[in-house]
């Protein structure tokens, strides 16, 4: 005859009471990290990336470095990063820049690895900001279109046509 009245064993209680709070813990962990990403912007909509402005500066100087800017805006509800821009008109030498004044007050250009565009939120390159520097075309002239294609972290690749301009003391803006 066997025994129905077996002693419970309490090595596999233990271990089941382990394993339980283990999951328990990780669980709570995962919730606790989810409500920090969304309290911090994340969660929602990705980020929606505009070009809404463009345009590349003529220089008076064939040969010379020039800058190219763009308005940016991210209509979505995550931050995104832009990481390089690329154009077929310009075979290399494209990079990211930001505005610096040195000791002596002088201003130079520092190159950068990204340019972040927060969620909900704009970049509005400048000359007193962040912008595309590159080697100016020597055959651009007033009106010509320059396309860029700008890749962003989340958002991907977008191209958009900039416009020539002649420097002028309007251009700054």
């Amino acid at each position: 005859m066997k025994n129905l009245h077996r002693r419970p064993d309490f090595r596999r209680i233990r271990e089941a009471l382990g394993t339980g709070a283990v999951a328990g813990v990780a669980s709570v962990v995962a919730l606790g990290g989810l409500a920090a990403w969304t309290v911090a912007g994340y969660a929602g909509t990705p980020a929606r990336i505009e070009v809404q402005e463009s345009h590349v500066l003529l220089l008076v100087i064939p040969g010379s470095s020039t800058n190219a800017y763009f308005r940016i805006v991210n209509t979505g509800g995550a931050p995104d990063r832009l990481r390089s821009v690329s154009s077929p008109f310009v075979v290399s030498g494209i990079e990211l820049t930001a505005h610096r004044m040195n000791a002596t007050s002088g201003a130079y250009r520092e190159r950068t690895e990204t340019v972040s565009v927060p969620a909900y939120g704009e970049v509005d390159m400048s000359p007193f900001g962040t912008a595309v520097t590159l080697p100016a075309g020597e055959t651009w002239r007033p009106g010509d279109r320059v396309t860029f294609t700008l890749d962003f972290e989340r958002t991907g690749r977008v191209t958009v046509d900039a416009g020539v301009r002649p420097v002028t003391l309007g251009t700054a803006s």
